[in-house]
């Protein structure tokens, strides 16, 4: 089955359209997305959302929804589904926004099936442009997806889980193992210096 067959696809904002130049020009703040949110293995880093000033209130169909899936345009492209806590954050153009119609298939295993080998490897092969290469919707449209039971769309979908709480945890313990490294040697430094004086 074609994912053009189970959900609808959106671009994002383009956002020189809609940003506002000056004070007099500002509606309002919005949240937007930027390419450091979305991790290479398909997870969602809100550490860094970033504030967007538009000219003008912006239609909801251009802000993340739940259970919706995320593209990214260009390479690495990658895939992510929104959850609760990710919602109503202004999409630009580099991203698509995939809303699933079909109720036999889950928006995490879609986001998964987007991010698995096979497919970047079709994104990789149908890439366009030379400084910043990207995919069209089309080439999104037509990607074949195995329609599986729902029960192992949710088997998939909870070991992907598993894998993103893995990496997020082995991520937390890289970043406190370089402070306490960067501690212990700045002591060593400090301890030394005093010795000299």
């Amino acid at each position: 089955m074609k994912l053009k067959d189970i959900c609808t696809i959106e671009s994002g904002l383009i956002l020189s359209r809609k940003r506002a130049r000056n004070e007099l020009e500002l509606k309002k703040h919005y949240k937007v997305l930027s390419l450091n949110n979305i991790e290479v293995h398909g997870d969602f880093n809100e550490a860094e959302l970033e504030e967007f000033p538009s000219n003008e209130e912006l239609p909801e169909h251009y802000f993340t929804r739940v259970g919706d899936i995320l593209v990214r345009l260009n390479a690495p492209y990658t895939a992510v589904c929104i959850q609760e806590h990710q919602a109503n954050v202004l999409i630009p153009s580099y991203f698509v926004s995939i809303e699933l119609m079909d109720q036999n298939f889950l928006p995490e295993y879609v986001s998964w099936y987007l991010n698995s080998g096979a497919v970047k490897r079709i994104f990789y092969q149908t890439q366009s442009g030379t400084i910043t290469p990207n995919i069209n919707q089309k080439v999104i449209q037509d990607l074949i997806i195995p329609q599986l039971p729902l029960e192992e769309q949710e088997k998939i979908t909870n070991i992907h889980q598993l894998y993103l709480q893995e990496r997020r945890l082995l991520k937390q313990l890289i970043e406190e193992k370089d402070r306490y490294y960067e501690a212990m040697t700045n002591k060593i430094i400090y301890e030394k210096m005093g010795e000299y004086k």
